[in-house]
């Protein structure tokens, strides 16, 4: 068996001076095309990772309200809501966000493997569950910050979700702690600020039309914006690769590990 380590992309240090490659166009051309190519094998853990979270979200707003009808209801009605309702949305979607967050690190390192051309596998989603503490913890930090910046003003929360976007990545494929993470996200968002947002205005454009297609667009819009995101974090922060070749009749496959030992080929 033989081992051998390479390093793909950016790094924290480049990231951090603003020094990393970031073409949007680029970026966004090559997220398609790796979303197609994995689009099958990929689709299965973006569903996966969307019936946990609304699961989440059905049982807060069952634990909030007695009945979780009750909230349909009234977006349904288009009466008036009562502010009740909408704290329980709130914290429902809240904690919804924080509890999947192992499911949601398993598909961003499924996206890392895309952005460095290795294939995966639906049972992928549960790679992120060895972070599972250090990903809530992660997710709660960002969406309170991000909750508290949306009552400020919404774009300054639309600006800290950009901003924090890659944080939780860094913590699992870094080993960076979560306070570290977000701020080496948010100084490497301001540092490659003007790509950076036309890249994600085009992925929220691109969401406004999945949802005005009755949500049908959002089966290729989600595993893209995944992907976007490996490719944008492989430039910014780079992506360690521990190659591992395994003898002829071996009975395991041969294997890729990343530095965090969640990369499989």
């Amino acid at each position: 068996m033989n081992n051998k380590t390479f390093h793909v992309g950016g790094s924290i240090d480049k990231a951090m001076k603003g020094d990393s490659e970031l073409q949007a166009f680029a970026i966004l051309q090559e997220a398609w095309k790796v979303t197609a190519k994995n689009f099958l094998s990929f689709l299965p853990a973006i569903i996966g990772l969307f019936l946990a979270q609304v699961a989440l979200l059905m049982l807060g707003l069952q634990v909030q309200l007695g009945d979780a009808s009750l909230f349909f209801e009234a977006i349904v009605t288009g009466g008036e809501i009562s502010s009740e309702i909408v704290q329980a949305g709130y914290m429902a979607n809240f904690w919804s966000d924080v509890l999947s967050a192992p499911l949601y690190v398993g598909v961003s390192l499924m996206a890392l493997n895309h952005a460095v051309g290795l294939p995966t596998k639906p049972s992928h989603l549960v790679k992120g569950f060895p972070f599972t503490l250090v990903s809530v913890v992660t997710m709660l930090l960002t969406s309170s910050l991000q909750g508290v910046g949306n009552a400020i003003f919404p774009l300054i929360g639309l600006f800290l979700s950009m901003g924090f976007s890659m944080a939780i990545i860094l913590v699992c494929e870094k080993r960076v702690t979560p306070l570290k993470a977000i701020q080496y996200s948010l100084v490497a968002t301001v540092r490659k600020l003007m790509p950076l947002t036309a890249i994600y205005l085009v992925v929220l454009i691109m969401f406004f039309i999945s949802f005005a297609t009755a949500g049908v667009g959002l089966i290729w819009t989600i595993p893209f914006f995944f992907n976007v995101k490996g490719i944008v974090y492989r430039n910014l922060f780079g992506i360690t690769l521990q190659v591992t070749s395994m003898k002829k009749g071996s009975d395991d496959d041969n294997s890729t590990t990343g530095d965090s030992k969640v990369f499989n080929a």
